[in-house]
């Protein structure tokens, strides 16, 4: 994972400037309400200032404030067996996450977890506040973050400097990238894709839709970089498309075409 950045605006964490970092304003929180935190651990990739996280026999808390747009504080709670994020969470109240931090010190499963704060879901995407799935699926997809599907370093960091594309759900797959008009099943596709071409080079498709069965497959431009599949997808958005709506796609597909969850179909 690139290196991250370990400033965070101080209009938006004011604590965490004044504290030296989340896990001394953690701790001063958890002073506040008669209790302690224990000494936190780095987040690899990371400064004090933007992660930290605490482990509890095999459970892991980690908590990120690496949200620049808007306060958020990222959480992600693994399982009892340590092996897998199990839960994620987003607030902006720092006294929330000290109160799960709490909780998991004390030995609450997932479960116990979950059922107790209903911030907590079982994926990211899930976890994002109403309005941010989008925006959360970027940052997380550049910020090379294990707990999403992730594509192509390169095409990802060009795709998003399109602004075009931003409003697109970014969804890689099978060494392809699509940018979807949902964020959920049924998935609906209306914006080229790229799709590896070898030697780090792409060409740029424009699939067969259900929605669109009128429109057939064809290839806008092939062995192109980075950048040049980027630019040619962004000058390819068909005219009315986007943002991105968040959950399926809520209009049906014409009557007699097919219908999968999946988006290559």
């Amino acid at each position: 994972m690139p290196e991250q950045p370990d400033d965070v605006p101080p209009e938006l964490y004011p604590e965490l400037v004044a504290s030296g970092g989340l896990g001394e304003a953690l701790a001063r929180e958890a002073e506040r309400r008669g209790r302690r935190t224990g000494p936190p651990e780095p987040v690899e990739g990371y400064g004090p200032t933007a992660a930290v996280c605490w482990a509890q026999g095999e459970t892991r808390f980690a908590v990120y404030a690496t949200n620049a747009a808007v306060r958020e504080f990222r959480i992600q709670i693994s399982g009892d067996s340590g092996r897998h994020w199990a839960a994620f969470g987003s607030t902006d109240d720092l006294a929330v996450v000290e109160a799960i931090l709490h909780a998991v010190c004390q030995g609450a499963s997932i479960g116990q977890l979950r059922s107790a704060w209903a911030l907590l879901a079982a994926n990211p995407l899930e976890a994002a506040p109403p309005g941010r799935v989008v925006a959360t699926a970027w940052r997380l997809t550049l910020e090379r973050s294990p707990t999403i599907r992730l594509g192509n370093a390169e095409l990802a960091e060009a795709l998003y400097a399109q602004p075009a594309l931003r409003v697109f759900f970014p969804f890689p797959s099978h060494g392809e990238f699509s940018l979807l008009s949902s964020t959920a099943d049924p998935f609906y596709e209306e914006v080229p894709r790229a799709v590896p071409n070898g030697g780090g080079l792409w060409n740029v498709v424009l699939r067969w839709s259900r929605w669109s069965p009128h429109v057939p497959t064809r290839v806008l431009g092939s062995r192109l970089d980075a950048r040049e599949a980027a630019a040619l997808i962004a000058a390819n958005v068909p005219a009315g498309s986007g943002p991105a709506v968040e959950g399926g796609w809520p209009e049906p597909p014409p009557l007699g075409a097919p219908v999968t969850g999946d988006p290559d179909g």
